[in-house]
């Protein structure tokens, strides 16, 4: 009797283990589409029961109990995860520097037509070249002035267009800081949930799904250390400091520099140090602290050698007033960002030194100024291939930043496609584990019936 209720038993475990791995499979078939689930895979063992007494042959004195699920296991690859986190981040530094460069492209406005610097100086330089055509034209003069100021104005507007730049750079500073505490939260908030879980025996694979999404995102925007505790839960480190935990939470902060910049700083302790850092926030620290102010600082190079050229031929040629005076400064300003052609002649034309002797119709001092465009007054360069250069520079760095990005996106999709293999949910699979659990269900309920026929055997039949 003791054997054939031990049989039912057997019978009974098949039928639980073998419907929840149809339901486990089910899980994995209702989540093929959802982002960041992890294939599960029942593990079955076997079980096995001593027994023993008088009777008990000694070949039966260990046999089997059946089976059991004694583990739900992800299918999931920690290191092909800390690989694609390393160059997901790498692949959000580039992104990020490459839309920057971007920005800047459009601020220069190159290459254009009418817009653009370059159209612009070719302008100026013309139109001195006419005036010392027809010095005692008013006209040419009022040309030579209106040109001069649009000079001006564009390069205080595009100088301005950085600052506005580094700017919108520092206010995504705080957003990537807000959105780098609010990951810290939902992961100390998951720990929380897998540490009232996990000790009661339930199943906290879908929590830990959650947590690895969380920690790629955040990996993209910040290099932090990840660990995963003996519990299931996450400790994410910074410099050494813990942001989450299953016990405490630590969160970014901002504080003000001397320009009034963002600068991210722990809650309560140093500012964080980008030295060996990577990812989003790196780039935008780098663009608005280095990238942006140098393109700014070769713009204001360029205005400052422009303005001390000309202003250093036309204070040695005559004005067209009666009598004749020495020409004085034509720009004014310290540089690009309050660069302007001095009021009073823009206010009278006449006082554009375009005589180099003085005579009315002589034009020598406005054909010198001319012919600044292709003298070495700018670093070594002439203003206009000064001017080239930043283009060409920038170019350069945009190329080599989507060059390294495209790069980073193809090897994170790679990495990416191999992580699916492991942890994907492929249906055609999941199909097939669902018929191999459905018939040995059904031979385990065909189990259970033959020893109901024994039992009912022994019970009316043996009298």
């Amino acid at each position: 009797m003791r054997t054939i209720f031990l049989g039912l038993e057997i019978a009974r475990k098949a039928l639980q283990t073998h419907q929840a791995a149809m339901n486990i499979t089910a899980h994995n078939i209702a989540n093929a589409n959802t982002v960041g689930y992890t294939r599960q895979v029942p593990h079955l063992s076997q079980e096995t029961i001593p027994l023993s007494g008088l009777f008990v042959p000694p070949h039966l004195k260990n046999i089997g109990l059946g089976v059991d699920v004694d583990a739900i296991r992800r299918m999931r690859d920690r290191f092909i995860d800390l690989q694609i986190r390393q160059e997901s981040r790498t692949g959000a530094y580039w992104n990020t520097i490459d839309k920057g460069l971007e920005q800047i492209e459009v601020i220069f406005g190159e290459p254009s037509e009418e817009s653009g610097l370059s159209q612009i100086f070719d302008r100026f330089w013309n139109t001195w070249q006419e005036l010392a055509k027809s010095p005692e034209s008013q006209a040419s003069r009022v040309l030579v002035a209106e040109t001069g100021n649009l000079l001006a104005q564009a390069l205080s507007h595009t100088y301005a267009q950085f600052e506005v730049q580094r700017w919108e750079l520092n206010e995504k500073v705080a957003i990537k800081v807000e959105e780098v505490n609010s990951y810290i939260q939902q992961i100390y908030d998951l720990n929380q949930q897998i540490v009232r879980v996990a000790p009661a025996g339930g199943n906290i694979n879908d929590y830990k799904d959650q947590l690895d999404v969380l920690v790629d995102n955040l990996s993209k925007i910040l290099e932090v250390q990840v660990r995963e505790n003996s519990n299931g839960t996450y400790t994410v480190v910074l410099q050494g400091r813990i942001l989450a935990s299953d016990r405490e939470r630590s969160f970014l902060a901002l504080e003000s520099d001397a320009s009034q910049m963002n600068r991210v700083v722990l809650e309560g302790g140093p500012a964080v140090d980008f030295t060996y850092q990577n990812g989003e926030l790196k780039a935008i620290l780098d663009l608005r602290d280095t990238i942006v102010p140098k393109y700014q600082g070769a713009l204001d190079v360029l205005a400052q050698n422009l303005r001390d050229a000309v202003n250093m031929v036309h204070q040695k040629g005559f004005t067209l007033e009666n009598p004749p005076v020495r020409g004085g400064d034509f720009f004014i300003g310290s540089g690009a960002k309050d660069l302007a052609v001095h009021p009073e002649i823009l206010g009278n034309p006449l006082k554009i030194a375009a005589s180099l002797s003085g005579a009315p119709g002589d034009g020598e001092n406005a054909l010198a100024i001319a012919r600044l465009r292709s003298q070495p007054v700018v670093s070594g360069s002439s203003p206009d291939d000064y001017y080239r250069g930043i283009i060409s520079r920038l170019g350069v760095e945009r190329e080599e930043a989507q060059r390294i990005a495209k790069n980073q996106d193809l090897l994170v999709q790679q990495l990416e496609n191999r992580r699916e293999s492991i942890s994907g949910v492929s249906l055609d699979e999941e199909m097939t584990n669902l018929i191999r659990y459905q018939y040995a269900y059904q031979a385990a309920s065909i189990l259970v019936r033959t020893i109901d026929e024994m039992l009912d055997t022994v019970v009316h039949r043996i009298k």
